[in-house]
């Protein structure tokens, strides 16, 4: 996914701009190339895999003695600025174009509406990069909540960061193991191979986790397999046959969802079933 092209600064100076409290206003407006240069540091680090190397920035400006502070603290000002100037204010159209850029689908899961932004490193850690854009990434609802707050501690302790973590989708890790017995049922696995980056490996076992992937998989898998079972019940194919129906979509959704989608991975793993080839697919899926 490629990085916003919108301008730190500009972002900043628009979302700053219309804070209601002049004294307030002038402070923000103060902190413009503190922001700036902190998002050069953050772009810098990830690039590299390497947010967890930003605990310089942590609770800044104020200081971690104000990070519980409710009140009259710059660091929660900064906050407000996000959530009263950029989600709904001056910023809005900011927030909107970051939100869109992904086809209106986040891109923590692939699947859910981009209904919000998550801040991948938190906001209530970091409010330097509350309204930075590489720090705001297009996510649904879900994903964001089971994020949370969360800040890396080593470098496979984050989610991967659609910005800066595409090459990760060089190497396969996302599975399906598809059984017949006792009762039908396809597990969604991370299995990164061995030639995989290490903090790679790590952060896909981390985004999946902490997301809670394969139970969101899951819940989507009905539906493509009656459709697919409806057809087949239609028109019947040998086992050899089918096999090569099935391999032919599993390349059809790597290239147009990639190949670390749960369709692509779904279609891989009934490939490799013999049970789902001879037969499986009559079986009625709740």
């Amino acid at each position: 996914m490629d990085k916003p092209t919108l301008d730190t600064g500009t972002v900043y100076d628009v979302c700053t701009g219309t804070a209601r409290s002049s004294s307030v206003r002038k402070a923000l407006q103060g902190l413009k190339e503190t922001v700036v240069r902190a998002a050069a540091a953050y772009e810098f680090a990830a690039a590299r895999q390497a947010q967890h190397t930003l605990n310089h920035l942590k609770h800044q400006p104020d200081g971690e003695s104000a990070a519980k502070a409710t009140n009259g603290s710059i660091n929660e000002e900064l906050k407000k600025t996000y959530v009263n100037r950029m989600v709904s204010g001056a910023g809005r159209g900011f927030y909107n174009k970051l939100r869109g850029s992904c086809r209106g689908l986040c891109a923590l899961c692939g699947h859910g509406a981009a209904d919000t932004l998550d801040h991948q490193l938190p906001k209530d850690s970091f409010p330097l990069l509350s309204v930075v854009p590489i720090n705001l990434v297009p996510a649904c609802s879900r994903c964001n909540h089971q994020k949370k707050e969360h800040a890396p501690t080593h470098a496979g302790d984050q989610t991967l960061h659609p910005y800066f973590d595409g090459d990760v989708h060089d190497h396969l890790w996302l599975f399906a193991q598809v059984t017949g017995s006792p009762k039908p049922s396809i597990i969604f696995h991370v299995d990164p191979p061995a030639d995989m980056p290490p903090a790679f490996a790590a952060r896909a076992r981390h985004h999946f986790a902490t997301l809670q992937l394969s139970e969101l998989y899951n819940s989507q898998i009905g539906n493509e397999l009656r459709s697919l079972g409806m057809g087949l019940a239609r028109h019947p194919l040998p086992p050899a046959e089918l096999r090569e129906h099935l391999q032919e979509i599993a390349e059809i959704k790597t290239a147009v969802e990639g190949r670390n989608s749960w369709k692509a991975a779904l279609y891989r793993g009934l490939v490799d079933s013999i049970w789902y080839l001879e037969g499986g697919w009559e079986e009625p899926w709740r």
